[in-house]
């Protein structure tokens, strides 16, 4: 797979080199009856440090028949031109290594972490594979996790009680790539988020033409009327900030959309919501004039809570459940 990822990129020499390196390795291996399992990294260490770290982790996946040029990550944003000057810089660094050679460096979608300036760069999975496979979740992960309280929606490994330690650690979820949330939660927010490694679902079900339906059970510091129960059904003006990718963010004021409430009991309420402004459902209930003790999201986009019985527990998305991330997904790419 490398030397034909070397060869479709135009890297013949290089491709040549490792062909004429593997077969004078072969022969001396028949004849000795030994053949080392780890001959293609040692190759691939002489000729690309780079593809050789990839190889290290274990990972039984295909992701491999995905690689880009370097220079492709910045694609939305760069020239061809600019982005090989913008490497040369020595302002990129793939997996914490810095990259200053402008030529011969690829990286794999999806479990290379890119970084410019030390920031990690999000979205150049989606505009390099998504046109390549068509049946993509099929190497992805899919997992529903039950937050537990005081967890925060990060994959900054810094940030205490992070959401990729607590599944992994602490949860004993070890996933075969980099996974990352589909949206967030508050850290006073429990209940149900979906973590996955594929990169086209949370621009498919967080985008604003395409929101899916939130479901959370909300605990009252004191009872509900019906009046208030309408007036949170046809939407409160509230003050939120808005910010899409790495844009500076803005200030919104505006009535949020119409919504499902409904009476569990006299200070218990469920809400569906589809919009996913910051901290609305908390701003909406301020608003009011109520202070809200608990907050429990139970859904998201018909998935459910149901079968996680406890914080910290999660489950690989079943086959109903997938059939609705596919949902998504086909609504996405068309």
């Amino acid at each position: 797979e490398y030397v034909l990822a070397q060869m479709r990129w135009g890297s013949k020499m290089r491709a040549t080199l490792i062909i004429k390196v593997l077969s004078v390795h072969l022969v001396v291996s028949l004849c000795s009856g030994f053949f080392p399992n780890d001959l293609l990294n040692v190759v691939a260490r002489k000729i690309n440090p780079l593809w050789a770290s990839n190889q290290n982790d274990g990972s039984n996946t295909r992701n491999e028949r995905y690689i880009v040029r370097l220079n492709k990550v910045f694609k939305a944003t760069h020239s061809r031109r600019g982005a090989d000057e913008l490497i040369a810089s020595g302002r990129v660094t793939v997996n914490g290594l810095p990259i200053n050679s402008k030529g011969g460096s690829y990286v794999i979608p999806f479990k290379d972490v890119i970084r410019l300036d030390g920031k990690v760069v999000t979205g150049w999975e989606d505009m390099n594979v998504s046109d390549q496979e068509d049946e993509a979740t099929e190497r992805f992960e899919y997992i529903k996790y039950y937050k537990p309280l005081g967890v925060t929606c990060t994959t900054d490994l810094k940030i205490k009680r992070n959401i990729i330690d607590e599944i992994t650690i602490h949860g004993g979820f070890q996933p075969r790539h980099r996974i990352f949330p589909v949206g967030r939660l508050d850290k006073d927010t429990t209940g149900l988020i979906l973590l996955t490694s594929d990169g086209r679902l949370p621009n498919a079900s967080l985008r604003v033409s395409q929101k899916q339906p939130k479901t959370y059970i909300i605990g009252l510091d004191h009872k509900i009327n019906d009046q208030d129960l309408q007036k949170l059904r046809d939407g409160i003006v509230i003050t939120t900030m808005a910010q899409r990718d790495n844009t500076a963010a803005k200030v919104l004021t505006a009535r949020t959309k119409p919504c499902t409430v409904e009476r569990l009991s006299t200070n218990r309420i469920s809400m569906t919501i589809m919009e996913g402004r910051n901290r609305q459902i908390r701003k909406m209930l301020e608003a009011l004039n109520f202070s809200i003790i608990t907050l429990k999201r139970v859904k998201f986009s018909g998935i459910s809570l149901d079968d996680l019985k406890q914080p910290g527990d999660w489950k690989r998305l079943n086959k109903k459940e997938m059939k609705i991330i596919e949902s998504i997904l086909k609504q996405y790419i068309q």
